[in-house]
């Protein structure tokens, strides 16, 4: 039995008046990596604990708000959910990277659809 979807939001909307104001933050020593890769696993033990068919988020996309970002958060999405295998390289070397490992299950599926300045990914079992 599968019972519904979850939605996880990434966005931090504290003092904004509306959408539009949305900033990139950063932590010290937390990369966007880090916490995608946190969010899925713990999303991957609510699916096993509740059943859920999947889940659907958002990633910003778009010049001015990854203006301070050096890796795009569209484009680590695309390659941890196996939506892109293309070879990477490094910026400051130009070796290659390691290939992308997709974190999700073979049972589950990722689609994404772009919209002006957001993606917009839904996983699906």
């Amino acid at each position: 039995m599968v019972c519904g979807l979850a939605e996880v939001c990434f966005d931090v909307f504290d003092s904004l008046e509306c959408l539009g104001d949305f900033r990139h933050i950063s932590f010290a020593g937390l990369g966007s990596a880090v916490v995608f890769k946190s969010v899925l696993l713990a999303l991957m033990a609510h699916h096993e604990s509740f059943f859920i068919g999947g889940f659907v988020f958002q990633a910003t996309s778009g010049e001015i708000v990854e203006r301070n970002r050096p890796t795009p958060l569209e484009e680590i999405y695309d390659a941890l959910l196996g939506l892109k295998n293309e070879l990477r390289y490094k910026r400051r070397t130009g070796l290659p990277k390691k290939a992308p490992q997709p974190l999700i299950p073979d049972y589950f599926r990722a689609y994404k659809v772009v919209t002006t300045g957001r993606a917009c990914y839904v996983v699906l079992q």
